[in-house]
Formats: structure tokens, sequence, C-alpha cells
């Protein structure tokens, strides 16, 4: 990969972004966030000045079906739904067991032969006989790109907890394991991931397997890119390889930037409910449809349908990624005054339709700040206030103090032309 063609590494970067979603490697990219943190819209003095959103709304979420294949390609042996809400960059991940029930008209009632049956086409299908979830676009991947992605960044470091020995000559499945903490290359990482036999319950204690390798292997993955024992560059070749997917080049631009900005603490895995039993002597999960009404009703119908996404930037923008928390040292403000004259610019995220909005430009008038612009985002929230500036100033934390805040933001990268900014929030 050519490091000079910025098209072809945001390209390859956003395809392993929606890759890594599956894996829960998408953390693998926050190290090389700075290197694509250009893609995000910033904002000109002269746009925010007379700023006006777009009012264009799109679909705030995107649900992807993640599939990976068992070696002869022709049976998903992992299946995964992820929805992406781009407005609090949340992922939810719906694991969907291999051995699911479905009824169809093939003696193999299990959904994971709906792959050789179908296509991608087919278990699109299947699954939302199950579950009522839009599918927008799917990921497949194969075992050997796993292996590749685990070999690039020299394996990973886990604790095995038992033995593992099983063979299955079908599918040129051989698994032995020891138990202990050891280095698992890619050969090894696929065996753990794809042993189901010893388990009492097997694909559900091999789904819970997998999780743990999973969140294992985010640790680890970052820790060896931080620390430049891994070679981004050629992890994000690995990943791009292993995907086959509807993804298109120009969506991939669209969604990259959102990508890279994933509220770590908003990602749930959650598993089909359902229960484990025997129908003509066949083992099957058969799922429990009332629960997942409950299920799907809870995680993955987002509060907001349609949002607009200028409102979506400004917010993260002017939050920005790499911002200064600190607290406000009541001590030291006790003597200190808001210099007269000081310019504020005030974003209402509050779902308050502007009435929160007016009570705080009188509060910032007052104190004799001086308001030189002001919008009410009609789409989009943000979970708090927040008081920033682009340098430290005396008048940031004083006006954050004013309004009842315990702490300020210095955000250097905020680009509106003010000496504070404040986003009103929904929890005030």
């Amino acid at each position: 990969m050519n490091d000079s063609n910025p098209a072809l590494n945001l390209y390859l970067k956003s395809i392993a972004c929606f890759t890594a979603i599956f894996l829960s490697l998408i953390y693998v990219f926050y190290p090389i966030y700075e290197s694509v943190s250009h893609i995000s819209v910033k904002y000109s003095d002269e746009v925010l000045d007379g700023f006006e959103f777009s009012s264009t709304l799109e679909k705030s979420y995107i649900n992807v079906l993640m599939v990976g294949l068992d070696k002869d390609e022709t049976r998903t042996d992992v299946i995964m739904v992820a929805q992406f809400n781009l407005t609090d960059k949340s992922i939810n991940f719906l694991q969907i067991p291999r051995d699911t029930y479905v009824d169809n008209n093939r003696y193999d009632k299990k959904i994971n032969s709906a792959y050789g049956a179908g296509g991608i086409e087919r278990t699109i299908e299947e699954i939302q006989s199950v579950v009522d979830i839009e599918i927008d676009r799917y990921v497949v991947i194969t075992t050997s790109g796993f292996r590749n992605v685990i070999d690039e960044v020299g394996g990973i470091w886990y604790d095995i907890p038992q033995d593992m020995n099983y063979d299955d000559d079908y599918q040129d499945l051989h698994i032995h394991l020891k138990a202990g903490y050891q280095l698992l290359d890619g050969d090894k990482a696929e065996q753990y991931v794809r042993c189901r036999n010893i388990y009492p319950d097997g694909d559900l204690g091999r789904i819970e397997a997998q999780s743990g390798f999973i969140k294992e292997s985010i640790s680890q993955i970052v820790e060896k890119c931080n620390t430049g024992k891994a070679d981004t560059t050629n992890l994000i070749t690995a990943v791009a390889d292993m995907v086959v997917t509807n993804f298109g080049t120009v969506e991939m631009f669209k969604y990259a930037p959102h990508l890279l900005k994933v509220n770590i603490d908003k990602v749930n895995t959650l598993m089909l409910e359902g229960v484990a039993g025997d129908k003509d002597r066949i083992s099957y999960f058969f799922a429990d449809y009332e629960a997942n009404e409950q299920l799907i009703k809870e995680y993955f119908t987002p509060d907001i349908s349609e949002a607009d996404f200028s409102e979506v930037e400004l917010r993260d923008d002017t939050i920005g990624s790499n911002s200064i928390e600190s607290k406000i040292d009541e001590q030291l403000l006790g003597s200190e005054s808001i210099p007269q004259g000081t310019k504020v610019y005030v974003l209402d995220y509050s779902g308050t339709e502007g009435a929160y909005m007016n009570e705080t430009l009188t509060q910032l008038e007052e104190m004799g700040c001086e308001i030189v612009g002001s919008n009410v985002a009609q789409t989009i929230t943000a979970e708090k206030t927040y008081c920033i500036a682009n340098s430290d100033n005396i008048a940031c934390p004083l006006i954050a103090k004013a309004l009842g805040l315990k702490n300020y933001y210095i955000n250097p990268d905020n680009s509106i032309n003010a000496d504070v900014v404040v986003i009103l929030g929904k929890e005030d």
C-alpha cells in the first residue's frame, strides 16, 4: 500500500473499519486516528457566524450483518448483527447461534446452512424471519482472513481454560490446544474461536469463548499499535483482504469518520434469546420470539431514527475527541469575575426546542458576555452541558461555574470564533 496516496489509505481504512466491527477490532484504529482525523468536517469562522443547519435528514443508524464462513465457505460459523448509531457513537452487537432453528424448506433447519443454500441473500432472509431487524449492509469474512490478521500483529497471548481436542476431517478442522497462558498464532486462534464440541451447551459456550477472546485481542492489538510493535499499514491491508461486502466506496468515506469516534463505553454485546433443545433427533437453538421482540425494541430501536448530520458534526467537532477536561477550582476562582465583553457562542442540544437556550442567553448577557452566535439543534441532543474554550482562559471556568457545572474543557481544535462555546445538554 502506498502511504503517499491518501485516498487509497482512507479506502482501505474504511473497509477495515467495517470488518473490524465484526471482530470488535475497530479499536485498532484509535492509535492511528490522527492520520485520518482530517476527514471530519471543519467549520470555518465564516460559516459559523451565520450558521444554519442543512435540515437534510438521514437515517441515524445502520444495521450491518457480519458472518464468518467455515473453511469450505458453505456455512456461517459466526453470525452477528451490529447496529451502529451515528448520533451517540454506540454499537450494539446481536450474536445469533449457528444452530438457530428456522422453519425453511431444507432438511437442514439450522440457520448456518442458509449461506450454502442461497448465499448472503438467503442468510439475510432467514435472519429476518427470526428477528425483526432490517439489514442495511453485510460483511462476509473468511477464516483465512481472520488468521492473517492475528498473524500480522504477532499473535495474541491468551489463557486457554482447558485442553481442547477435536478433529473434523470433513471441514478440515483439527483442534489441539493445551490449557494455559500461551501465544496464539492465527491458526491456533482460529482453533480456539471455532471450537464448540467441548462445551456442554455447544454453540452457546463457543459464543462466550469468542467474546472473551475478542476483548483480549482488542487490548493487545491497541497496545501493539500504540507502541509500534504492530505495523498498522500491513494490519489495515490484512483486514481489508479478509472481507466481502456490499458497502460502496462512497459509503465507506461517509461512515469512516464516525466509526473512528466510536464511544467505547457504549459497545454492547447481546445474544439472541432462546433455549437449546432437540427436534427430530437434531439439536437446535430455539429463539424466543417474544423475548427477542423486547430485546430489539430496547437495544436496536434508536430514539432518533433520522438526524441532521451537520448537527452531529458540529457537536462532535466542538467537543473534540482530544479535549482536555479540567475540574473547576472554587478557591482560585473565588475573587475572579468574567471579563466584560467575553465572546460566547451557544449551541442548544438540550432537546427543549430552544427554551433552555433563551434562559442561558439571558443569564450570560447579565454577566456581561457578548453573544456572538447561537443555534438550536433540531434532531439530536448532547448527553450533558459543556463549556469549551480553544485555549486556557479565565472566562471558561467562570462561565462553567455560573452554569452550575463542575468541569470545563479545552479543545485547541475548536474552530468557532469565540472565547467560550457553551453546548447545552439534555441532562440540564
